[in-house]
């Protein structure tokens, strides 16, 4: 086993060769659902793009979630979601929060898109997860690499695209229903997709109920309190078993109607997510001392979005006009009010999000294959009526003007783009209800910004194909980062901000090998990305009330690594596959890691399907292992002040997770219900993940059973 501060690159890489030796290289998960050999895929629109095209010959790397492999991989939150996938992690705390991480970024640095218009979701805390269901989408497609030119700030790491179901015109009315069962926390989800329409009108709706429970651990011994006396058992943690305070109640929708007409197609869309959750907080938490156990705190969460919009074709350019309204809202509790407590006033923030775009889809013209060309405004306008402030109340502008381009010269297409941005950020007092702590008037930054890109996907036969890219990214300062001032419960520290703050600025660089055949499928990527200006919480070694002080500030900082996914065809019954991630962060002087880089990692599996069974359709098998290396907490990151706590560690050691999976198709009048089963850490492992925010003073999740029902209806 590889113990905490070993390098595990060269052991993650050499075994994942041992899947990948026999093996010509493979397709993208991009193209998840598999597809007979022989058959040709369809071609789609994909985020990112100029012009709709294969996904495999985009110069970034764009992988797309749908169908049953959608199905398989869905959870509760878009980082679970995600996880799968190479290259991706999830920032977790339990099984409703999962913030995705693209090569090493998160947060405000991945750029969150519901129907290819950014939303926003409070990113600013480590806990805080997108206000996005999984299971109202019909395809996620995630971009990865600097995206600024078709998004602006927050795009460093890449772009996650959550699309609706489309206006299904000219069908009679037909869904699915949704029943599954998590046995970990006993949690309950229920389902319902569907739509119809005639030649010109038409609708989709979802709606999906969550009900979870307490997360349950192993069962281990726990020394705390009091500390124990023996040091070497000071990183063992506070609680094990079934952890109090992390159940959550969801219910989530979207309804949706198209029209046909005046030359176009025009669609409103309405999505709403309604979230109760709590979070288990380490002692002493907030009212009890540590001997009386465990404290939690409840938060209300609230997201509404309100969305026109339209495609029609004019003097040779398909237009997509979008309005888009959105609404969010958070509410929390002072540190040991539990749901069992009305809301106490404690965090109250809120905003409205408003979004005109118009981009414009052409084809050849001045020597060009085709692009898209576009304008966008955004405001939001924030109100923070809490006692305590996180962040103040006060308004957002963004302004750009963008145009993404593509040439193809033979076997060569090249992608480029070029972006200009007005964002400006306003705090003030007047929307801000506890000004005692932070300032008074208003206070002002300004940002300009120009960023580009270019790619290249060079066609080396039928089967093999090299992609580069070069580009820029940008991220503007929050309204949390330029202002916080006080007790951050999601972190347990003080954080302070700084009025001064530049724009990040980003130059990210990658190269891909990607090959496709019928039996073998692989995309292999190494890639560095440079951040000037990266804002991140410096450990000022002070405390304040005894918890921790962190303050935002700058630095250069710099990221490389490499992502690998392989799959090979043996037999036409089983196929081997594996991904590989291993990504280094630090800040360029100091030398320091950067706060929250996902611990390299190894995956592989062999999934079995023996064709159908009599009347049992598509029946199959995995059987998968995780390799997780060790990985030691950066200065200043969250939850880090607990490898110098009487109890827990920031600091993680090795582990690896066993995972089952099985499902079969079930003829069911006319249509085939499909029946799930998926079993998470078979052998009940004991382990903390680094990136599970519970890891300083608990354990991870234990075994999980997931039982899936799909049943398709129609008229």
């Amino acid at each position: 086993m590889l113990e905490r501060g070993d390098n595990p690159l060269s052991a993650l890489l050499a075994g994942l060769a041992l899947v990948a030796a026999q093996a010509a290289p493979a397709q993208s998960v991009s193209e998840a659902e598999s597809t007979p050999a022989g058959e040709e895929l369809e071609s789609i629109v994909v985020t990112g793009a100029p012009v709709p095209g294969d996904p495999l010959l985009q110069s970034s790397r764009v992988d797309v979630l749908q169908g049953d492999e959608k199905a398989r991989q869905e959870g509760a939150s878009l980082g679970e979601t995600l996880d799968s996938l190479a290259g991706v992690a999830s920032i977790g705390t339990g099984n409703g929060v999962g913030k995705p991480v693209i090569r090493g970024l998160s947060g405000q640095r991945v750029r969150l898109l519901s129907g290819g218009v950014g939303v926003d979701h409070q990113q600013f805390g480590v806990r805080h997860s997108p206000n996005i269901d999984p299971f109202l989408s019909d395809r996620i497609e995630l971009v990865r690499g600097a995206q600024s030119v078709l998004y602006g700030s927050d795009a460093l790491g890449g772009a996650v695209n959550v699309l609706p179901a489309a206006i299904p015109y000219g069908e009679p009315l037909a869904g699915d229903s949704l029943v599954r069962y998590r046995s970990n926390n006993a949690q309950w989800d229920t389902g319902l997709r569907l739509g119809g329409g005639s030649d010109d009108l038409g609708f989709s709706a979802a709606l999906i109920r969550r009900s979870a429970g307490n997360i349950e651990t192993p069962d281990e011994p726990t020394h705390f309190p009091p500390p124990p006396a023996d040091p070497a058992l000071r990183d063992e943690p506070a609680y094990t078993g079934e952890l109090d305070y992390t159940g959550f109640e969801q219910l989530n929708g979207r309804v949706a109607a198209g029209w046909r007409g005046l030359g176009g197609e025009w669609s409103l869309q309405y999505t709403r997510w309604d979230d109760e959750h709590e979070f288990l907080l380490p002692p002493p938490a907030g009212m009890k001392p540590p001997p009386a156990g465990e404290e939690g705190v409840g938060q209300w969460l609230d997201n509404e979005e309100l969305r026109l919009a339209g495609e029609f074709r004019r003097a040779g350019i398909t237009w997509q006009p979008v309005l888009m309204w959105q609404n969010n809202r958070r509410r929390s509790n002072a540190a040991g009010n539990d749901l069992g407590v009305p809301f106490d006033g404690s965090i109250d923030l809120e905003f409205d999000r408003y979004t005109a775009r118009l981009e414009g889809v052409h084809g050849p013209v001045l020597g060009l294959d085709g692009g898209r060309v576009g304008i966008e405004y955004a405001t939001k306008d924030q109100v923070s009526r809490g006692r305590v402030q996180l962040s103040p109340g006060g308004d957002v502008d963004n302004l750009a003007l963008f145009a993404f381009e593509e040439r193809s010269f033979g076997p060569l297409l090249i992608q480029t783009g070029l972006r200009f941005d007005h964002h400006e950020t306003v705090a003030r007092e007047s929307k801000t209800e506890d000004t005692d702590t932070n300032f008074s008037g208003t206070s002002r930054n300004s940002y300009d910004v120009l960023t580009g890109s270019i790619g290249g996907t060079l066609q080396l036969s039928p089967e093999v194909a090299l992609a580069a890219n070069v580009g820029r990214g940008f991220r503007a300062p929050s309204l949390f980062e330029l202002h916080v001032n006080g007790v951050h419960g999601g972190v347990a520290a003080v954080q302070m901000g700084d009025p001064d703050l530049e724009e990040e600025t980003s130059l990210n660089t990658d190269l891909s090998l990607r090959w496709v055949s019928d039996d073998v499928r692989l995309i292999a990527t190494v890639y560095r990305n440079v951040i000037d200006d990266y804002i991140y919480p410096r450990d000022t070694g002070t405390t304040q009330g005894g918890l921790p002080v962190f303050e935002y500030t700058q630095g250069k900082a710099q990221l490389h690594g490499a992502e690998l996914s392989v799959e090979r065809r043996v037999t036409s019954w089983l196929t081997l596959s594996g991904t590989a991630e291993a990504v280094d962060g630090e800040l360029r002087g100091s030398g320091d890691e950067l706060p929250l880089m996902p611990a390299d990692n190894l995956r592989v599996a062999s999934e079995f399907t023996p064709g159908d069974w009599g009347v049992l359709r598509d029946p199959y098998l995995e059987l998968g292992v995780t390799f997780v290396a060790s990985k030691d907490a950066a200065p200043g990151e969250p939850f880090s002040q607990f490898d110098n706590a009487p109890f827990g560690s920031a600091s993680t050691d090795s582990y690896q997770l066993v995972d089952l999976s099985a499902g079969v198709g079930v003829p069911l009048g006319g249509r085939t219900a499909n029946l799930d089963l998926r079993v998470t850490n078979l052998t009940d492992e004991t382990y903390r993940a680094f990136l599970d925010t519970y890891k300083g003073y608990a354990l991870s999740p234990g075994r999980d059973i997931r039982l899936t029902a799909r049943v398709p209806f129609g008229l």
